[in-house]
């Protein structure tokens, strides 16, 4: 069991950075095709895999170091690129209202709409507390993937696959 826990973290590590490998898809076959393992515990390793890669977005946020072109362009909001509109009212309202953002996050890291890359990226640019980020992001992405892990179960309960 140890073994599909770091193979599932890993995974959702790599699928953080890299979209070709989807995690979603991963948890679903693994636990569709591989019989006793324990659905809850993948979902949170994909959970904390997960967030360990896009803690890397909320650090790009922060301007720490750059994740290439693309993202290039938007810690550039910050200095009055392209996104600083966007950027500065998230920033504002951030601001004045910490848990709207944690909300926003939290939201976001639940349904992946917004995308949650890009509000990993702008909770560090808008300054979001590390912890916070963590916490809200560990707790919408173990939600998400508790939902995804369980659905090969659900379905295999149905009458009419039994």
């Amino acid at each position: 069991m140890i073994g599909w826990l770091l193979a599932t973290a890993g995974t959702a590590l790599l699928g953080s950075v890299f979209p070709l490998a989807n995690i979603e898809l991963y948890l679903v076959g693994v636990l569709s095709a591989v019989d006793g393992l324990s659905w809850w515990a993948l979902a949170l390793a994909a959970a904390v895999g997960q967030l360990t890669g896009k803690t890397l977005f909320y650090l790009a946020g922060r301007g720490g170091f750059s994740l290439g072109s693309r993202l290039g362009r938007m810690t550039e909001a910050k200095r009055g690129g392209r996104w600083a509109a966007w950027l500065e009212k998230f920033h504002e309202r951030t601001s004045s209202h910490p848990r709207w953002g944690l909300g926003v996050l939290f939201i976001s890291a639940v349904l992946s709409f917004p995308p949650f890359t890009v509000l990993c990226f702008l909770s560090g640019a808008a300054g979001l507390p590390l912890l916070g980020f963590l916490g809200v992001g560990l707790a919408g992405r173990a939600i998400h993937f508790l939902i995804i892990a369980a659905a090969p179960e659900l379905i295999h309960q149905l009458p009419f696959f039994g």
